[in-house]
């Protein structure tokens, strides 16, 4: 069993989170959107199963999903699976962090650590910028 708990921790070391950033928002916002590319750096699939922040009651996963008449909706996930070797982007109008439930709203130019869940026992934490467009794009 410790070897088992040994290597699952291991595993969960592999993943590397770069590029994050939340979307400034009004400083009344209840919400803000939360943006990072995820690399399993492992040999097996990673899932990830949240986030969570001092600054939000709570972190969901989302998705934009496009409708029958055209229009999107966001939509919750419970997990987002990245294969071993390859990165998931949490980006605008795709799979993003909502942070819900703001006890503060940081402003631009502050930095808020997160941390991605990889169930109840397993986080990787970054420092996310906040910024009105991504601070990453060329």
């Amino acid at each position: 069993m410790g070897l088992a708990m040994l290597l699952a921790g291991n595993a969960q070391a592999d993943l590397v989170l770069s590029d994050a950033w939340l979307r400034a928002v009004p400083p009344v916002s209840p919400t803000m959107a939360g943006y990072v590319t995820v690399t399993n750096n492992g040999e097996t699939p990673a899932i990830i199963t949240g986030a969570h922040t001092e600054i939000a009651g709570h972190v969901m996963l989302h998705d934009m999903a496009t409708q029958k008449d055209g229009t999107r909706k966001m939509r919750h996930l419970s997990r987002v699976e990245i294969p071993p070797g390859e990165s998931v982007s949490f980006a605008p109008a795709g799979i993003h962090l909502m942070l819900m439930h703001l006890s503060r709203v940081p402003v631009e130019g502050e930095s808020v650590s997160i941390c991605i869940e990889q169930g109840p026992e397993s986080a990787v934490c970054s420092d996310f910028q906040v910024s009105r467009t991504s601070p990453f794009d060329a």
